[in-house]
């Protein structure tokens, strides 16, 4: 019975000594990356939304590549733009959430002289350049909205394309409610991340059909007349 024990003991010994396997690469604990953005599916996540901004994240990729634009850009306007944040009462961890990037990539950009930036993706500049400057203040944080004019008129114009509000609101990752009050022009400002999955979403459909996505024809030919109808009653601005 010793010689059994003894050999067990060794047994139990021996596994602890042998290394973990490495756990799955996940969403880091701190992380400040959320749902809806590229990069929290390239954390794991499954969440629709998630894959959705994924999904629409490598088209604009391919589609930025094959019209020779680079995937990487210099720093210098996203961080002269983080500069005039800061300045004007935001901190490095509200930059970041805002725009999702990293706050240690924001920390950098502002630390660093404009001739010793290194490259960065196009989606972090833009994310970061994306961040209004209009209502900041040193006495409160920025809400992080953005005009919603733009964002209206590229909805309406998809949905004249044929594209169902549904569809839309799925691919955004958020409500038909939404996406109609927002086309209809009843929302003057929305959240920026939302802003963004509209200009990427009018990105990746404008370079497709809804019948490729499994649309129905009678659905986009029923969203095109409904498009065109609400357009008599839209605002019209030059």
């Amino acid at each position: 019975m010793g010689i059994i024990a003894d050999g067990a003991e060794r047994s139990v010994q021996a596994a602890e000594a042998r290394p973990a396997s490495r756990p799955a690469v996940g969403r880091p604990m701190r992380s400040r990356v959320r749902h809806g953005s590229p990069s929290c599916a390239g954390y794991g996540c499954t969440r629709p939304e998630c894959r959705a901004a994924a999904r629409r994240d490598r088209a604009r990729r391919t589609k930025e590549l094959q019209a020779g634009r680079p995937a990487r850009i210099p720093a210098t306007e996203a961080a002269a733009r983080a500069v005039l944040l800061r300045d004007a009462g935001m901190s490095a961890a509200d930059v970041a959430a805002l725009s999702g990037v990293s706050v240690t990539l924001v920390r950098r950009l502002l630390r660093l002289p404009a001739d010793r930036q290194p490259q960065i993706h196009r989606t972090t500049a833009e994310a970061i350049l994306g961040i209004p400057l209009t209502g900041v203040s040193g006495r409160g944080r920025h809400p992080g909205l953005a005009p919603s004019h733009t964002s209206a008129l590229l909805l309406q114009e998809l949905a004249e394309r044929g594209w169902p509000t549904k569809f839309l609101a799925a691919e955004i990752g958020t409500s038909a409610q939404t996406i109609a009050a927002i086309r209809a022009h009843k929302r003057q400002r929305i959240a920026l991340g939302l802003d963004l999955a509209i200009h990427h979403c009018h990105a990746e459909l404008t370079t497709g059909t809804p019948a490729k996505y499994g649309i129905a024809p009678h659905r986009s030919r029923r969203a095109h007349a409904a498009a065109r109808q609400r357009a008599q009653h839209l605002p019209h601005t030059d």
